[in-house]
């Protein structure tokens, strides 16, 4: 019967669905039912044969954290999770130290050695994504902040899991600490994460497209099932989690126009396997391995949930997040999970750890997942005794704390260096990674792959044939990590020769100087790090000097046209991260007219018109144009810019080449497009008394506007020109407020005439030289 995965998986699926009715007769969580299905199918309830392979259940139970990988994928946000980035290492950071110590100092209890006591810690570190997400998703609350930080620290987890399993494992086969083998799997993580990520984002609209075109729900689930499988395969051949892969591949289908659609697709496999893991816990749980061992696994259960829930909320809180939010994030995460035993079974593989720690460590388990659900209901009441039984002194540091880290996380935001800076050093960091993915890549395959046969070369010939070939595709990125090398370079000398003890030097030779050393400096540190990573993946010395040679070489030939390349390859990979925003806002529309077509079958649709820029209604507002009476049409959306605009009135502005949605009827549209269409004649445009330029500049060092809202400027009344957009950072501000502040760094968006808006960026040039001297 063991030896039949179709008979493991019937009574399973029997089970679970039981379990599930009796546990929604009587108003319990499923997931306990799923884990007492278990428990009944194992082998440890002495009633009767298992009926179930443990082997078999665990195998199909990663296919659960598989597809739960790949819905926190399908709704990754990278600039969401960017927000919450910090928040999520800190507590990861603070939670795999305790947890590690834990495991050191109770394996002393216990008696057991210190190789067991650092499996012990890996082991406490990692909490179950399956039952954190699943509880988040039962409570709808997987988009609100807190549950977006919990989900950052999950991921980093999965990688974290990844970092753990190598270290242990050379552990395992040497009896020490492999600190090379560490920081190798640190950056073959990183690599895979980046090259897979940006890959595929660059090839998905391709596949979106053709699937929107002529793709049936089958092909559309098959496809997607062959993407998250493809992505697994693939880490899995550099030894990383099944999980990670699954992920991966709903990040980069995260943000389609499809992506909806596919996860409501692919929900009834996420159940399923979602309940069959479950159940593969419960046959872990022996009544007689936990009943010899309850004071450990209760003690290490208690500190588990404890020490999990305070080590996450200290990370989150130092991080700058509200202590109420960093709570919710904290509590959900207060269990051990699936790779928990992935880690145990490298252990008992060598022979390295007791038997006893797997009984401990199923044990903790069952305990931790079976209070999890408990917590997260009670979860105000828990928080809201924590809060009232926290002492006074503890509360006003909390609070000045608070305080403290805003003041200073507004003195980063200010600092014109850092903000200038980060952009060129994440992209040398992206671009460190690419490059070393394809040489690990030339190197794979010249490993593996043996010359063609048509080919009459040596197998050393066809390695430098791959190696330079690798060479030609870098080059791109090796030639924009100089262009933001030398931008580093810029910086750093303004910076330097600002104050006015070293104005002399600020110009001429000194200058010249200063920027040649800063850039052999950052040349040397830059190469030494890629030489250490890079050349042990080159068969040969010889080969990794000729690398060297042929890219200064290539590289000073056909420099611009190297940057051309570049610039049309990250031209690709932003249009991918951008989806069209008329699309969004259209689908967003339609599909709320889709329900009012059900109940009454109106002619309505949406259509886009963009605002010409000779058009008499740019620069009126949404009321003097009152298309409503005109025409019987309604304003649904305005994309400007690639940027939707949340907040539409009849206050609201229309501006040259906005893209306006019109609601109504065809004949409705129709007039309304006509009515937008209309220009102004020559004669007006020329007496025209504000006629549209845009332009754009820079709020300089020692700008006198610096700090202060728009409206107290002047900037309108004194030279005639308005603000109408502001880029700040990452942040794209558009219609700014009268109150908004003006910030140093800020590139302002300004329209007016062209001598206004000419004399502004003059005068605004002058006044900072005045006051920098």
């Amino acid at each position: 019967m063991h030896g039949s995965l179709l008979i493991d998986l019937a009574w399973i699926m029997v089970g679970a669905a039981v379990a599930a009715l009796i546990c929604q007769r009587i108003k319990l969580p499923p997931l306990l039912g799923y884990i007492a299905a278990g428990f009944v199918l194992g082998p440890h309830l002495g009633l009767w044969h298992s009926l179930v392979s443990i082997e078999n259940a665990q195998g199909l139970s990663e296919l659960g954290v598989i597809f739960l990988m790949f819905y926190i994928g399908l709704e990754f946000d990278l600039e969401r999770l960017k927000k919450v980035f910090t928040p999520a290492f800190a507590a990861l950071v603070l939670q795999t130290l305790f947890m590690l110590f834990v495991g050191m100092q109770a394996s002393l209890w216990l008696g057991l050695s210190t190789m067991n006591g650092w499996f012990l810690g890996g082991l406490l570190s990692i909490s179950s994504s399956m039952v954190s997400i699943k509880l988040i998703r039962e409570k709808g609350e997987i988009h609100r902040p807190h549950a977006q930080t919990t989900v950052g620290i999950l991921v980093l987890e999965d990688i974290l899991a990844i970092l753990l399993l190598s270290m242990l494992n050379g552990m395992a086969q040497k009896g020490a600490l492999d600190v090379e083998a560490i920081s190798r799997s640190f950056l073959i993580v990183g690599m895979f994460i980046v090259v897979v990520f940006l890959v595929g984002k660059m090839s998905s609209p391709r596949l979106i497209k053709a699937l929107e075109a002529n793709g049936t729900t089958e092909t559309i689930t098959l496809v997607t099932l062959g993407l998250i499988f493809a992505v697994s395969l693939f880490g899995e051949r550099f030894q990383f989690s099944w999980a990670l892969g699954g992920f991966l591949a709903g990040a980069i289908l995260s943000g389609s126009r499809l992506a909806k659609r596919i996860e409501n697709l692919t929900e009834p496999l996420r159940d399923m396997f979602s309940a069959l893991f479950f159940v593969s816990v419960g046959m872990l749980i022996e009544p007689m391995g936990m009943v010899k061992h309850a004071p450990a696994i209760l003690t290490l259960s208690a500190i588990v949930v404890v020490g999990k829930f305070t080590s996450c909320w200290l990370g989150i809180f130092l991080a700058g997040r509200p202590a109420h939010e960093a709570g919710r994030s904290s509590l959900v995460k207060s269990q051990i999970g699936e790779f928990s035993f992935v880690i145990v079974s490298v252990g008992a593989k060598y022979g390295v750890i007791s038997p006893d720690l797997y009984a401990i460590a199923s044990g903790i388990a069952f305990v931790t997942i079976l209070l999890t659900p408990a917590l997260i209901k009670n979860e105000q009441r828990i928080l809201g005794t924590i809060e009232r039984m926290a002492p006074s002194h503890a509360k006003e540091f909390c609070e000045l704390y608070s305080r403290w880290q805003e003041t200073v996380q507004l003195s980063l935001n200010r600092s014109v260096l850092l903000r200038l800076a980060r952009k060129p050093v994440i992209r040398i960091g992206i671009h460190f990674l690419l490059i070393n993915g394809i040489i690990i890549g030339a190197a794979a395959i010249s490993s593996i792959v043996e010359p063609p046969e048509a080919l009459p070369v040596s197998k050393s010939v066809f390695q430098q044939c791959v190696f330079i070939l690798s060479l030609l595709v870098s080059m791109p990125l090796l030639v924009d990590t100089m262009r933001n090398l030398n931008v580093l370079v810029l910086l750093f000398s303004d910076t330097a020769f600002s104050s006015p003890t070293f104005k002399q030097f600020s110009s001429g030779p000194y200058r010249s100087v200063f920027n040649i050393l800063m850039l052999l400096v950052l040349l040397f540190v830059y190469g030494t790090v890629f030489l250490v990573v890079a050349a042990p993946f080159f068969p040969s010395g010889t080969i990794f000097l000729a690398f060297l040679l042929t890219t200064g070489l290539v590289g000073w030939i056909f420099w611009k046209r190297l940057v051309r390349m570049h610039h049309n390859l990250e031209m690709t990979f932003l249009q991918s991260m951008n989806q069209e925003a008329e699309r969004r806002i259209s689908e967003k529309i339609s599909a709320n007219l889709d329900k009012l077509k059900t109940r009454r079958p109106w002619l309505i649709k949406v259509e886009p018109v963009v605002l010409h820029p000779d058009s008499r209604w740019a620069g009126k507002t949404i009321g003097e144009l009152d298309l409503r009476k005109e025409s019987g049409t309604q304003i649904a959306g305005i994309e400007r810019s690639g940027f939707e605009l949340t907040e539409i009135g009849p206050n609201t502005r229309l501006y040259p080449n906005d893209h306006i949605f019109l609601l109504g009827e065809s004949n409705q549209i129709a007039t309304a497009t006509e009515i937008l269409e209309a220009r102004v004649s020559s004669a007006e445009r020329d007496s025209h008394a504000f006629p549209f330029h845009f332009d754009r500049t820079i709020v300089p060092p020692f700008c006198k506007w610096t700090g202060m809202p728009i409206i107290e400027t002047g900037i309108k009344k004194d030279y005639h020109v308005t603000i109408v957009g502001i880029q700040r950072e990452d942040e794209r501000i558009i219609g700014p407020s009268p109150y908004e502040n003006v910030l140093e760094g800020d590139m302002l968006l300004i329209m007016g005439c062209e001598e206004d808006v000419e004399r502004f960026k003059s005068e605004m040039s002058i006044h900072a030289k005045t006051e920098n001297s």
